[in-house]
């Protein structure tokens, strides 16, 4: 099998962890796509530095990091949130989710959308608002009808609860143990 075939092979693979990884760390939502394909071009230009003997996925989610970086550096108003994505423990934790059971990235949360169905009505519209929908915090909280603080309080809300029940599936770990 020729190497590009290969190559398509495991992005098809990873093309979910990896979109998820970079919406849960990019800081401009409109620039998910265009990361991903900046990744994936990065990743087939350096192909021969990738070690098969390692996995794939965090080598991408390496290379996406470095784009959202780069994207943070050249837009002034994300330059504060470096140190934030420096110390963004996301990684371990879709790390964690890949290894957990489930041939494909989408079996492997379905304990997250277990949780999801067990927050509040309130809570599952304010995550289904922002995380599925891809709205902002503005937007969203018009749409839920309430006001942006209120709406910023239910999110932050839903996403504590969200992790507590991973935790407690041993699916997330708290931030001390997470992996770095």
């Amino acid at each position: 099998m020729r190497s590009v075939d290969l190559f398509n092979i495991l992005v098809r693979q990873h093309a979910q962890m990896l979109t998820a990884f970079i919406h849960a760390v990019a800081f401009d939502r409109s620039s998910v796509d265009d990361i991903f394909q900046e990744t994936v071009l990065t990743a087939w230009q350096r192909l021969d530095e990738f070690d098969p003997n390692r996995p794939f996925g965090p080598w991408l989610r390496g290379i996406a990091r470095n784009h959202i970086l780069s994207s943070a550096r050249r837009g002034r108003r994300y330059r504060s949130h470096l140190d934030e994505l420096a110390q963004q423990r996301v990684d371990g934790q879709i790390e964690q989710i890949d290894a957990s059971t489930g041939d494909t990235f989408s079996e492997r949360l379905e304990t997250l959308r277990g949780c999801i169905a067990g927050l509040s009505p309130e809570a599952r519209d304010a995550v289904d608002l922002v995380y599925l929908r891809g709205l902002d915090s503005t937007v969203a909280a018009q749409s839920a009808g309430v006001n942006q603080e209120a709406f910023r309080k239910r999110l932050y809300r839903a996403r504590l609860a969200l992790a507590e029940c991973l935790r407690a599936k041993s699916v997330f770990a708290p931030a001390s143990e997470a992996p770095r």
